[in-house]
Formats: C-alpha cells, sequence, structure tokens
C-alpha cells in the first residue's frame, strides 16, 4: 500500500513539474512582450519628441497641425491600451506566482508527510526485523530441545529392544526348563 502511496505521490509531483514548466515558459513570454512593450514605448517617446518638433512648425500651418493632432491622439490611446494590457499582463504574472507558491508550498508539506510515513514505516520494519531474529532464537532453541528429546528418546528405545530381546531369551530359556521338568515328572 506504502508503493501505492509513493506511486501516487510520484504522478502527482510529474503534474506538478509539468504546470510549473507551463507556468516557467509563460512567464518568459510575458517577460519578453514585456521588453517589446518597452522597446514599443522607447519608440513612441522617440515619435513624440519629433512631433513635439513638428508642433513647432505646425504652429506656422495650423491645418497641418489639427492633423498631426489627431495622429498624436491616436498614439496615445494606443500607448494606453498597450498600458493597460501590460498591467493586465502583470497581473496575469502575479497570479501565477502565487500559484505556484501555493504549489511548492503544498509540495513541501506532502514531502514532509512522505518523510514521516517512511520514517515511521523504517522503524516497523528494524521491530519486525527484531520479532524475527527473536522467533529464530526461540526456534533455534526449541530445535536444540527436541534434538536432546529425540536422542534421548532413541536412546530409551534402543534399551528397551534390548531389554525385550533379553526377556525373551530368558522366558524361552525357562519354558525348556518347564518342559524339562514335566518331561521328567510324566
Amino acid at each position: 500500500m506504502s508503493e501505492e502511496i509513493l506511486l501516487q505521490l510520484f504522478d502527482r509531483l510529474g503534474h506538478i513539474e509539468d504546470t510549473l514548466r507551463l507556468l516557467v515558459d509563460s512567464h518568459k513570454r510575458l517577460e519578453a512582450e514585456q521588453q517589446e512593450i518597452r522597446k514599443e514605448q522607447q519608440e513612441i517617446r522617440k515619435e513624440q519628441q519629433a512631433i513635439r518638433k513638428e508642433q513647432q512648425e505646425i504652429r506656422k500651418e495650423q491645418q497641418e497641425m489639427r492633423k498631426e493632432q489627431e495622429e498624436f491622439r491616436r498614439i496615445q490611446q494606443a500607448l494606453l491600451q498597450g498600458q493597460k494590457r501590460l498591467e493586465e499582463e502583470q497581473a496575469h504574472i502575479k497570479a501565477g506566482q502565487k500559484e505556484l507558491y501555493d504549489l511548492m508550498s503544498a509540495l513541501l508539506h506532502r514531502q514532509d508527510e512522505t518523510d514521516a510515513a517512511l520514517e515511521a514505516l523504517a522503524m516497523d520494519v528494524h521491530k519486525l526485523h527484531g520479532e524475527v531474529s527473536s522467533i529464530h532464537q526461540r526456534l533455534d532453541s526449541l530445535e536444540k530441545k527436541v534434538d536432546a528429546h529425540v536422542q534421548s528418546f532413541t536412546d530409551e528405545l534402543n534399551n528397551a529392544k534390548l531389554d525385550i530381546a533379553f526377556l525373551s531369551n530368558k522366558v524361552i530359556e525357562h519354558e525348556r526348563d518347564i518342559y524339562k521338568i514335566k518331561q521328567v515328572i510324566l
């Protein structure tokens, strides 16, 4: 049952690792997009400077100035939209970082639980090893006692066989003697 728990834990760790990779990849993509947006912002700043120079020229010609102001407003809207998009992406990054932190905390907690379970299992194995050693010692002791009893029983059995053979010979001798006595008497 412990192996099943370990297998499930390793499977979950694999899924968590895949999720972490996806989060890291997303984070890298978002950073690249942020850099692109910063480059765009720098370009826009340069464009703003150019627009300022053009505004000085446009003051001479009001009609051209109105057209360039409208262009400037469109660029500002694009900047605001880019800025909003950047803020949203930053919020997503923060949420992803929080989720990553929560996953790591859960993973560390599970690791602590697994370590505790493994330590308990190791203690149980050591206890069982001690009990098995004790049983082996008892079995060895019992085998020695049984061997001693078997040897004693074998010796007694051999003595009983000798006694029976001796008594059988004695009975035959006595019956001969009785037969001889009967023959003499009769």
